[in-house]
């Protein structure tokens, strides 16, 4: 019985190692789109922020689920970024935001989703549309 619950914890403890990290795992994003902004990288970054802010940890998502993210101001010309977890999977990367200078007040900003629903490529076009025009539009919810 004791060789059981020890090959059970070894079992347990491989899984765990192979757990996914969403979109740090080297794998391609399921969908990703780079587009212009017309405000310098900071607001770009604001608003990718916001939206962020909106439609995902302020909102009421189905099944209790609570996204959180981390923002993080790129060093050395490195851009700005924002990225989305689930409160229960810090380590898995459901959404990356960046947000890059392209001049004096505009800015290239690149959204990129691990590929399933609700990180699809309506996902995707939600954020663009936000960003783009500093007002958060989120996507209807999944039921």
């Amino acid at each position: 019985m004791r060789i059981l619950g020890l090959t059970g914890f070894a079992i347990a403890v491989v899984i765990s190692g192979c757990a996914s990290k969403g979109l740090m795992s080297g794998d391609p994003p399921g969908a990703t789109a780079t587009f212009p902004v017309q405000a310098d990288v900071q607001a770009a970054h604001r608003r990718a922020g916001e939206f962020v802010r909106v439609c995902h940890e302020q909102r009421r998502h189905a099944y209790g689920v609570t996204y959180q993210s981390h923002q993080s101001l790129g060093e050395k010309g490195a851009p700005n970024e924002v990225r989305v977890y689930k409160q229960t999977e810090p380590a898995k990367i459901l959404e990356i935001i960046r947000a890059q200078s392209d001049g004096p007040a505009t800015s290239q900003v690149t959204v990129l989703v691990l590929g399933d629903a609700p990180w699809d490529e309506a996902e995707v076009q939600a954020a663009q549309a936000s960003i783009q025009s500093a007002t958060p539009v989120c996507r209807p919810l999944e039921n």
